[in-house]
């Protein structure tokens, strides 16, 4: 089974290459949001002539076919009525590659230029040890084709890399360690084991917002100390597994979209399911999701469900 993960890298760029990257990125939405509007109105035509445009339309078609193939599968899959996808941020494909020489960069990308003397925009790219740990200790291969992206909080562009690797299909194993979400303790599971509080998390982070707010400055969110808690826990509960040879259980993030369980311990539970999800695929380990209806009130042997057996 091949598995595909993406970075996000930081570029160097003069102002010069910055603004003709800038104005590739968004001719390159144009043409994709141009693309998307006439195939999806024009269901007879597959194919829409790009000639004198550059590959830059050619690429922008075909990911608008990606689009609109993905949108109605969904639209299929759900039965909900169909409508005109509107693109946000959508990423202008490149090519990264490692310099020919040795230099103070680790990579430089080539983005199709369109406008200026040269054909190719070339811009240096630096790695971070995430990447470089999954290249040279996890055995991931980088793949040349990476996109410019625009974040949408600072305005700023980034690249982002993919990088991919082969795994074994995972073994369902008949044991297995179930694992609960929640606020008094970040994760439980079945082997007794109590993840870290998050309580005192979450009044801490709400005193420092009103400090914040008292002073006028901008607002953050108590997502970020919860979701580096969360990985930290899944990181673990999947070693153990590994480890010792379980099948891992987590609430089906599917469902719990669909309940109401409060905003931040609903999107707790499913971030931290499709975490597991993740570290689960690339370690091997076999993974269910299971509805969350009464699996805390259900006892695993005799299959009892009882409201009281919650309390502590």
């Amino acid at each position: 089974m091949l598995l595909t993960r993406s970075y996000k890298l930081a570029i160097y760029p003069n102002q010069v290459k910055l603004d003709e990257a800038r104005y590739s990125y968004e001719r390159h939405k144009m043409y994709t949001q141009h693309f998307v509007t006439q195939l999806y109105f024009n269901n007879e035509i597959k194919n829409l002539s790009t000639k004198g445009m550059g590959q830059l339309a050619n690429k922008a078609q075909h990911k608008a076919k990606g689009i609109l193939s993905a949108h109605r599968a969904a639209t299929k899959a759900t039965g909900n009525k169909s409508n005109l996808p509107i693109l946000g941020n959508v990423g202008c494909p490149a090519i990264i590659r490692p310099p020919k020489e040795a230099k103070s960069f680790d990579y430089w990308i080539n983005i199709e230029s369109q406008f200026g003397k040269t054909k190719q925009i070339q811009m240096p790219v630096k790695s971070h040890k995430k990447l470089n740990s999954a290249i040279l200790k996890d055995g991931w291969n980088l793949i040349p084709t990476c996109e410019l992206v625009k974040d949408k909080k600072n305005g700023k562009f980034y690249v982002r890399v993919f990088v991919q690797k082969e795994v074994e299909k995972s073994i369902p194993s008949p044991l297995t360690i179930g694992i609960d979400v929640g606020i008094c303790y970040s994760v439980v599971r079945s082997d007794a084991y109590f993840g870290k509080e998050l309580r005192s998390v979450i009044k801490k982070n709400k005193s420092k917002q009103a400090e914040r707010n008292r002073q006028g400055h901008k607002s953050f969110s108590v997502k970020t100390e919860i979701k580096q808690i969360l990985d930290v826990e899944a990181k673990k509960a999947v070693h153990v597994a590994l480890l010792f040879g379980l099948s891992l259980v987590v609430e089906d993030p599917k469902v719990l979209n669909n309940l109401r369980s409060g905003k931040l311990q609903g999107w707790a539970t499913t971030y931290f399911a499709n975490r597991c999800e993740q570290l689960c695929k690339e370690n091997g380990v076999f993974y269910w999701k299971v509805n969350p209806a009464y699996t805390s009130q259900t006892c695993p042997k005799c299959l009892n469900k009882d409201s009281k057996s919650r309390v502590n």
